[in-house]
């Protein structure tokens, strides 16, 4: 069997926990336990100081001198737990925040927990340790501008809505019963709009005078972004317009000195490299 030590003669842990079998159905758990039961671990604990002591100095030994060892180790917990104690009572005078420590638990404070765990006679978990359902990060229930419903009770021709008035358009204000009887008979139209309404030939519903709005937003916006980048072109052009004239004049020049240059006898032209010397 894989559990068997042959060193130590001993099998470490139960042969039929593959099968499925309780220790208490077998009747035997195996040797292993007894390493991490009783007094096995505050021995191993005293062991470990003893060696650390005596890299240390004082001259202690587990089998050797066990009541000054235990009377070493006992007092050097102790020290060493008002060491901590001052430590974290001097960090907290200079920096405060003993009321954090003194609070209980969130779980009590709110006498509720999302996790739920089952476990077995024998302490192993069957179920549990699972992500609890996240919750929304949006506000519920929040009614807004005197309505009633919440957007999205409503749905119609593709649309969302509000259901107590029937209206389309998101944070619009509720007008209760007379905006689903707007909506219901869409030829009776608002009073800013009854112009529009009595030239128009089809009734135009809220939805439609609303798109109809925005559309005219927009374009006015249009139109102004394009007076501005008229005059900004304008002035572009005139930029360019004088960079090509002064570009134009250089050239001339220079095909001027060229000429005249062309006009000598080559032995009598001058040498460019005695030119004054500019900067590149």
């Amino acid at each position: 069997s894989a559990y068997y030590d042959p060193k130590t003669r001993a099998m470490r842990e139960n042969p039929y926990s593959n099968t499925g079998k309780n220790p208490e159905e077998v009747g035997y758990a195996g040797d292993n336990f007894v390493r991490y039961s009783g007094d096995t671990i505050s021995m191993a604990q005293t062991q470990l100081f003893a060696w650390e002591a005596y890299e240390k100095g004082p001259e202690v030994h587990l089998q050797a001198d066990p009541t000054k060892l235990e009377l070493l180790h006992q007092s050097y917990r102790v020290k060493k737990d008002e060491f901590k104690e001052k430590q974290k009572e001097s960090i907290l005078e200079k920096y405060g925040g003993q009321e954090h420590l003194d609070a209980p638990p969130r779980e009590l404070l709110l006498a509720q927990t999302e996790e739920y765990v089952e476990y077995s006679r024998h302490g192993a978990v069957l179920k549990g340790q699972e992500k609890a359902v996240a919750c929304s990060k949006y506000e519920e229930d929040v009614l807004i501008n005197n309505h009633t419903c919440i957007w999205g009770s409503y749905w119609k021709d593709g649309h969302w809505g509000y259901k107590c008035c029937h209206s389309m358009v998101k944070q619009s204000y509720c007008t209760g019963e007379a905006g689903k009887n707007v909506v219901s008979n869409p030829c009776i139209p608002f009073e800013d709009d009854e112009e529009e309404a009595q030239t128009s030939k089809e009734p135009k519903t809220l939805l439609q005078m609303h798109q109809e709005r925005m559309k005219d937003k927009k374009k006015k916006k249009k139109s102004k972004k394009h007076r501005d980048s008229d005059s900004s072109d304008e002035e572009d052009e005139v930029k360019k317009t004088e960079k090509l004239k002064k570009a134009l004049s250089a050239e001339e020049q220079r095909l001027k000195q060229v000429s005249v240059m062309m006009q000598l006898d080559e032995r009598k032209r001058p040498y460019n490299s005695l030119k004054e010397v500019r900067e590149p």
